[in-house]
C-alpha cells in the first residue's frame, strides 16, 4: 500500500537532494535521523547531519518543519552544542536560518552554505558589495521579510538583552542604510555592515562608525550622545542577521512593517494609529496627483508613507537611493511636510523622509490638534506656510499668532481613531466640537482630524482622509456630513476591507476624497441662501399655525410632519422616549446619595414627568396659599414660586427635548434652535442646486488577510510574482480603483468640470 509523505519528510527529502545536487555532499557524508547524545542518558535525533570529511563529526547539522511551523531554534542549538557542529541550519521549507556556532550559546548568522570543499572562513571572509548584496538580498522572492528577521532576533538576544528593542533596532537599520547609501554613492565602496570572521569588539566598532557616519550625513535624528547600546557578542548576532538584506528597495514597505512591529501594540491601541499599507498610501496619492511644485502634508504622518509615495509619485518611480531627479529632488526637500505626536513614528518619519530628501526634513513631532502648544521648532518651520488674509488684516494678526489656517495645495492623512479629546481650550477651536450650540465634553479625535484637515489646506486645495465608514452611514453623524458639505465639495469615496489594518482593528473604513471651496464658491452659496430667504420665512409660518397649540405630551402624527423637519429632530435631538405608566414607588426607589444635577442625567423620562406633577401640585398650593398670606409671608412665597417655576421650567424643557411634540415646539419657539433648523433648511436647498456626481468604488480584494499578513499574487505554479525589482507583489484592486478614478475625473473635466483641473 502507497504511503503519503508527511510535509516535515518532504522539505526533508528536498534538502538532500539539494546537498547532493547543488552543494555537491557526497552521499557518504550525509546522515538522516543520526542519534545526537546530550550525556549518558539523554538523546534526540537530527533529521539531517553533513559529516567532517572524517566521516566521523558532524559539520553542518538540519533542524527540518514542516512549512507551517516556526519552533526549533532552541533544539537547532542544543544539537550543536552537544556535537561540536560550527553550523546549525534551520528550515521549513518557505524560511531558512543559517547559524554559526562560535562558541557555546554564541550563534551568529552566515550568508550561506558552504559548498563541498569550501571552508566556513571562505564564507566569513566574503567582502560584499552592493551589487552582491543586490544579487542575494534575502528580501527579494519573499524568502523572509525584515519583520520575520526581528522576531528571530528578539527570540535569540532582544527580548533579554536588557535594552530598548525600538531604539537598538533603529540605531542598527539606519546604520545599514548608510553603508547601502555610500554603496550607491560609490561603485568601489566596499560594505561594512556584516560579520565576516571579525571579533565582536571589530564588529562593533564597524557599526559604531556606520552610525556616526550617518548622523553627520542625516542630522536631526539622534541625540549627539547617542551609541550603541547592545551587548559586543549580541550585536554581532544582530548584525549577522541584518547583513543579507537589503533596505533601500521600491517602496520602503518593508521598513514599516519591521518598525510596525516594533512599537508596542499598547501604544497602538491607546493611541489608535496604525501605519497605513503602503498600497492604499499608492492609490490615494495616484488618485489626487501632487504635483512637483505643490505643497503637501500629512497632520497625522505617523512614517510618512504618503509622503514618500508622493515623492515617488513625483520621481516617476522607486526611491532606491540613487539621486532623485532634480524636480523630485526639490518636491522631497522642500514641499513635503509631516506632523505627528508619536516620538516613535517621528523618528521613522524623519529617518526616511532625510534619507529621501537629501539631508533635509520638514517633519515635527507635535499635535496637529493643539497649535497653541506647538514647539518653537514646529511654528518656525510651518510659519511660511500659514494662510495669509490681505483682506482683513485683523484675521491675518491673529492666524500669525495661532497657526489656525494654512495654505498647503494637498492633504493627506489616516489620522488615530482612538480616543476623545477633552481638553477645553483644543476642543474651543472646531466647529465640529459644538452640537446644537453648546460645546461637547468630549469629542472624538478623528473627527476633529477632518476639520483640521481643512483648515490645513488652501481654498480650493484637495485632500483625502482615512475615516471610520460609519461617519459617513450613521443617522447620529448627519451633522458631520453637513458640514463637510458646506465646506468642501466630495470628490470620491473609497471604502476599504475590513482587513485592512488588522491584526491592530477590524474598523471599517473609508477615504473620503475633498476639494475645499473656494471664496468664490463660498459666496455662490450664501447667494444661493439669499434666495430662498422668503421661501423659508413662508415655510417657517406654516408650520407655527400647524403647531400653534402644541406642547410636550400632545399626540403628534409623524407621518404628517414635513420632510425637512423630521429630518432635523433626528439629527439635533438624536432620539427620543415614550412616557410609560409610571409605578408609584419609581421616583422614591430612584434617590440616591448623588447631587440632583448627576442624578438628572441618569432619570428615565418617566421619572422626570413624575418629578414635574409632584412639583407642579406643589407650585398650586403655594399659589392657593399665597392669596391669603401675611405681607411677610407672600415675600418668602413669591421667592419659592419664582424658585419652582424655574425648576419646572428647567424640566419642561428636558422632557421636551425627549419627546416627538416636545422637539417640534423647541424648534418653533425657540430662537437658538430655530435658526440651527432655518441653517440646516438652507443647507438642503444649496445642496439641490449644487448636485454633481461623486466618484464611489468598493475595495473588493483586500491587501491583507484575517490575520493581517500581507497577500501576495501567485503564478499557476504557486510560485510568488515579482516586481521589476525582484520582490512580490501584494494581490489587491486598488490600482484599478485609482486608474477608474483618473478616467472618471478627465471625463468630468471634459465636461467643464474644473473641480478635476488636477487632472488637466
Amino acid at each position: 500500500m502507497a504511503t503519503v509523505a508527511k510535509p516535515e519528510e518532504i522539505v526533508r527529502q528536498l534538502w538532500v537532494y539539494r546537498l547532493l545536487n547543488e552543494y555537491n555532499y557526497p552521499k557518504e557524508r550525509i546522515d538522516v535521523e543520526r542519534v545526537i547524545y546530550f550525556g549518558s542518558r539523554d538523546s534526540g535525533l537530527a533529521d539531517i547531519v553533513v559529516l567532517q570529511e572524517d566521516l566521523q563529526h558532524p559539520y553542518i547539522i538540519f533542524e527540518i518543519k514542516r512549512p507551517q511551523r516556526t519552533a526549533g531554534l532552541e533544539q537547532l542549538k542544543s544539537y550543536c552544542n552537544a556535537e561540536g557542529a560550527p553550523i546549525g541550519i534551520w528550515s521549513n521549507g518557505n524560511e531558512t536560518i543559517r547559524l554559526h556556532r562560535e562558541e557555546p550559546n554564541i550563534f551568529v548568522e552566515i550568508p550561506r552554505i558552504p559548498k563541498a570543499g569550501e571552508t566556513l572562513r571562505d564564507i566569513l571572509t566574503e567582502r560584499w558589495t552592493l551589487r552582491w548584496l543586490e544579487e542575494h538580498d534575502e528580501l527579494k522572492q519573499g524568502k523572509t521579510t525584515l519583520k520575520k528577521i526581528l522576531l528571530d532576533l528578539e527570540e535569540l538576544v532582544l527580548g533579554n538583552a536588557g535594552v530598548d528593542p525600538f531604539e537598538e533596532t533603529f540605531k542598527l537599520i539606519y546604520a545599514k542604510l548608510y553603508d547601502e547609501w555610500r554603496g550607491i554613492n560609490d561603485p568601489y565602496y566596499q560594505l561594512e555592515f556584516f560579520v565576516g570572521d571579525r571579533s565582536p569588539e571589530q564588529v562593533k566598532r564597524a557599526i559604531a562608525n556606520l552610525l556616526e557616519g550617518a548622523k553627520r550625513e542625516w542630522q536631526g535624528i539622534f541625540e549627539p550622545t547617542d551609541k550603541i547600546e547592545l551587548r559586543n557578542d549580541h550585536l554581532k548576532i544582530c548584525v549577522s542577521f541584518l547583513e543579507k538584506i537589503k533596505l533601500f528597495n521600491s517602496n520602503l514597505r518593508i521598513i514599516d512593517e519591521a518598525f510596525e512591529y516594533l512599537i508596542p501594540q499598547v501604544s497602538k491601541k491607546k493611541e489608535g494609529q496604525f501605519f497605513t499599507p503602503r498600497p492604499i498610501a499608492d492609490m490615494a496619492v495616484k488618485m489626487l496627483n501632487p504635483k512637483a511644485d505643490e505643497f503637501i502634508i500629512d497632520p497625522a504622518c505617523g512614517p510618512a508613507g504618503f509622503l514618500l509615495h508622493s515623492v515617488m509619485w513625483v520621481a516617476g518611480g522607486m526611491i532606491s537611493g540613487k539621486p532623485l531627479p532634480e524636480n523630485a529632488r526639490n518636491f522631497a526637500q522642500n514641499k513635503i511636510y509631516g506632523i505627528d505626536f508619536a516620538k516613535k513614528a517621528v523618528k521613522i518619519a524623519k529617518a526616511i523622509n532625510l534619507i529621501v530628501g537629501d539631508g533635509k526634513s520638514h517633519v515635527y513631532k507635535d499635535n496637529s490638534l493643539a497649535p497653541h502648544t506647538w514647539e518653537d521648532e514646529t511654528k518656525s518651520g510651518l510659519r511660511s506656510r500659514l494662510l495669509r488674509f490681505p483682506n482683513n488684516l485683523e484675521k491675518d494678526r491673529e492666524n500669525q499668532e495661532k497657526f489656525l489656517y494654512f495654505d498647503f495645495d494637498v492633504l493627506i492623512t489616516n489620522p488615530p481613531f482612538a480616543g476623545t479629546v477633552k481638553e477645553r481650550d483644543i476642543l474651543k477651536l472646531y466647529k465640529l466640537a459644538e452640537r446644537n450650540g453648546k460645546w461637547e465634553n468630549k469629542t472624538e479625535r478623528h473627527i476633529l482630524f477632518l476639520e483640521r484637515s481643512l483648515q490645513f489646506i488652501r481654498p480650493g486645495g484637495r485632500m483625502a482622509i482615512v475615516l471610520p465608514q460609519g461617519l459617513l452611514n450613521n443617522t447620529n453623524a448627519e451633522y458631520i456630513r453637513r458640514f463637510i458639505i458646506d465646506e468642501a465639495r466630495i470628490l470620491a469615496v473609497v471604502g476599504l476591507h475590513v482587513n485592512t489594518f488588522k491584526p491592530h482593528t477590524g474598523t471599517k473604513t473609508s477615504i473620503l476624497f475633498l476639494q475645499k471651496y473656494t471664496d468664490e464658491e463660498k459666496e455662490k452659496t450664501q447667494q444661493t441662501k439669499a434666495k430662498y430667504e422668503g421661501e423659508w420665512e413662508e415655510f417657517l409660518k406654516k408650520l407655527k399655525e400647524k403647531y400653534q397649540d402644541l406642547t410636550w405630551d400632545s399626540s403628534v402624527a409623524e407621518q404628517e410632519i414635513p420632510e425637512e423637519l423630521n429630518s432635523f429632530l433626528e439629527t439635533y435631538f438624536e432620539s427620543r422616549e415614550e412616557i410609560e405608566e409610571l409605578p408609584e414607588d419609581v421616583a422614591e426607589s430612584e434617590e440616591t446619595e448623588e447631587t440632583e444635577e448627576e442624578n438628572r442625567g441618569k432619570k428615565t423620562l418617566n421619572v422626570l414627568v413624575q418629578e414635574k406633577s409632584e412639583l407642579d401640585e406643589v407650585l398650586r398650593e403655594k399659589q392657593e396659599e399665597l392669596k391669603s398670606a401675611n405681607p411677610a409671608r407672600k415675600a418668602e412665597l413669591r421667592k419659592e414660586i419664582k424658585t419652582l417655576q424655574s425648576k419646572i421650567n428647567k424640566l419642561t424643557k428636558e422632557i421636551s427635548q425627549r419627546t416627538l411634540a416636545g422637539q417640534i415646539s423647541l424648534v418653533l419657539n425657540e430662537d437658538r434652535i430655530t435658526s440651527a433648523f432655518k441653517k440646516y433648511w438652507l443647507d438642503g436647498k444649496v445642496m439641490q442646486e449644487i448636485d454633481y456626481p461623486i466618484f464611489f468604488a468598493v475595495n473588493e480584494k483586500p491587501v491583507k488577510d484575517e490575520s493581517g499578513d500581507y497577500r501576495y499574487k501567485k503564478n499557476p505554479d504557486g510560485s510568488l510574482v515579482l516586481d521589476e525589482y525582484g520582490h512580490p507583489v501584494i494581490d489587491h484592486d486598488l490600482d484599478e480603483i485609482a486608474e477608474a478614478f483618473i478616467k472618471f475625473a478627465k471625463e468630468q473635466l471634459a465636461k467643464g468640470d474644473n473641480h478635476f483641473d488636477f487632472w488637466r
